[in-house]
């Protein structure tokens, strides 16, 4: 198992890195005179599709209401309105688990604001996950009415989906342990949960893929550097 510490150094470096190549893919992007209101909502909106896939949610019927640029400014126009882009999906092996994805405007979010996002929400008894995809800043007021919802909401900044850091060359492989899997490695290594590497609740990685605490990561990592190397964290 490795240490319980990543190298900050390398951490650094790897951000630094999507960082780079999302502002130049976003530079080559706008050389087409289009908005950039509606390029970062394409971004956004596409992102979440992707993520949402990799969490195991039915997208299929979504996918084509944003397959290039000019087709999602054909449909939703160089200043879209951020309601006409929420939309919700299904857990593939459990149809019953339903999540809604709400993009909020430009204005501060106060508690008036979460009474428009709810009005947005169809079945609000049936879902069990909202993800508000926020650009500007949240009152406290705010914050607390939506904590007090009765299903699990997560508050995510428009600038950190412009990109899908998971898809960027430089990250390796990540997979989520089944309970059964995570029970099997730490009777194989004679660990306890807590003596696992961790992964913060508030990771990049855990937040793209809604983990919770207890979680454990099976990482892959492949490449020049590193040829073939395995690591396990666990959410804390």
């Amino acid at each position: 198992m490795e240490g319980k510490r990543e190298s900050v150094t390398e951490k650094s470096l790897t951000e630094h890195f999507i960082f780079q190549n999302a502002m130049e893919c976003i530079a080559k992007m706008t050389k087409d005179n289009g908005s950039m209101e509606s390029l970062r909502y394409f971004l956004s909106r596409r992102t979440l599709l992707e993520m949402l896939q990799d969490r195991g949610y039915d997208v299929v019927q979504h996918a084509n209401l944003s397959p290039s640029l000019a087709e999602f400014r054909s449909r939703f126009g160089q200043n879209p309105n951020p309601q006409t882009l929420a939309f919700c999906v299904s857990h593939l092996s459990n149809p019953s688990n339903t999540v809604q994805v709400v993009f909020a405007g430009t204005d501060d979010i106060r508690k008036g604001t979460v009474n428009e996002i709810c009005t947005q929400i169809a079945d609000k008894g049936r879902l069990k996950g909202l993800i508000l995809v926020v650009q500007s800043k949240m009152t406290s007021f705010a914050k607390k009415d939506l904590e007090s919802l009765p299903f699990k909401v997560e508050i995510i900044r428009i600038d950190d989906l412009l990109v899908n850091i998971t898809k960027h060359v430089l990250q390796p492989k990540y997979e989520i342990l089944t309970d059964d899997e995570k029970k099997a490695l730490l009777t194989k290594h004679n660990l306890d949960e807590k003596q696992l590497p961790h992964m913060l609740k508030t990771d990049a990685i855990a937040s793209y893929y809604g983990l919770e605490k207890g979680q454990v990561v099976k990482i892959t990592h492949r490449g020049p550097v590193v040829d073939f190397h395995v690591s396990y964290r666990c959410v804390v």
